[in-house]
């Protein structure tokens, strides 16, 4: 009796087992079914700005199909939008585990971690496009804007090369690269730099005003005067350009046109500390232009005192100008 039955008892339990293989392949391919049907209505409700619907679906898609790199990309694009970097950083970081070839991903995950101001992961995540396409320009040029922003200029300068060799006609990059050799201090090669994001792009104050800084540094003050009252023209409200505007005039001895120039930056930016302090430069050296007795040189003078004084409670941290206040209050 018992080796009669032993054959079918065995053959009994197999089929258990195949039942339980096969129902559970079942359930998968169900359970991966529903996960595609609830990121298709993320989408549409991410179209119709339902971004709270959209995320409750998608978290469900995912945990019906933890492998569903492209729901994760989703929800990594929702909480971005969003501004929630840091869930946003965590489920692109996901995508880019279950699908290591997705350049899109690794390109958002570089501007999650920009907005976090992780630059270092920022240029990390570009790198990572750019290994993987290395023809990809928005690759290129968010590692060499990543590299800036962490200050590292000689990585910076070797992905904007590369970003320009692939794309030699768009602006930004070239006004990448001037704004990375102005941080270096090499005038000459910003200026050319800068030069050319104009001839590609046209006047643009976001150009004209650091070209026109490189200018004043490289001692061409009638050159960089010229080039900001271009800007003013273009754009009256640019309290940068009216700011370094007077600085120009300073340095060409013009002071009362200094002292306009300065006052117009206040007036736009009075929040600005950089426009008070030189307000109160330009009223200084007003002050010392004035012939010994004359009453408006001490009345410059005050002036002067009261703009540093605003710009060091605007900003504290400014030790050489608390040094110049202190030695002129006395």
């Amino acid at each position: 009796m018992f080796n009669f039955l032993r054959p079918r008892t065995c053959s009994f339990a197999a089929l258990i087992i195949f039942l339980c293989f096969f129902t559970a392949g079942c359930n998968e391919a169900a359970q991966k079914e529903n996960a595609v049907s609830l990121y298709v209505d993320a989408i549409t409700l991410a179209e119709t700005d339902q971004q709270d619907l959209a995320i409750e679906k998608l978290q469900q898609a995912v945990k019906n199909d933890p492998e569903f790199a492209i729901a994760y990309s989703l929800l990594g694009d929702i909480y971005f939008q969003q501004q929630n970097y840091p869930q946003s950083a965590s489920v692109l970081e996901k995508a880019t585990q279950l699908n290591p070839w997705s350049i899109e991903d690794f390109e958002n995950l570089g501007k999650v971690y920009r907005a976090m101001n992780d630059f270092t992961a920022a240029a990390n995540a570009y790198i990572k496009a750019c290994q993987i396409d290395p023809e990809n320009y928005p690759a290129h040029l968010g590692a060499a804007e990543a590299y800036y922003q962490s200050q590292d200029f000689e990585n910076a300068l070797q992905y904007s090369r590369a970003a320009i060799d692939i794309n030699p006609v768009d602006s930004d990059i070239h006004k990448l690269l001037g704004d990375i050799y102005s941080a270096g201090k090499d005038n000459e090669m910003a200026i050319d730099a800068y030069k050319r994001a104009l001839e590609i792009k046209g006047n643009d104050p976001a150009i004209m005003v650091p070209l026109a800084v490189s200018y004043l540094r490289d001692a061409q003050y009638a050159v960089a005067g010229e080039l900001l009252n271009n800007t003013i023209a273009i754009d009256e409200q640019n309290s940068d350009a009216w700011r370094h505007l007077g600085f120009a005039s300073l340095r060409l001895n013009n002071i009362d046109s200094a002292i306009e120039q300065y006052s117009k930056a206040v007036q736009i930016a009075p929040e600005d500390y950089k426009n008070t302090k030189g307000l109160g430069v330009a009223y200084m050296m007003k002050s010392r232009s004035l012939a010994l007795g004359d009453p408006s040189a001490e009345e410059y003078k005050q002036k002067a005192l009261q703009q540093w004084s605003r710009s060091l409670d605007m900003n504290p941290a400014q030790a050489q100008l608390l040094k110049l206040y202190r030695k002129h209050s006395r």
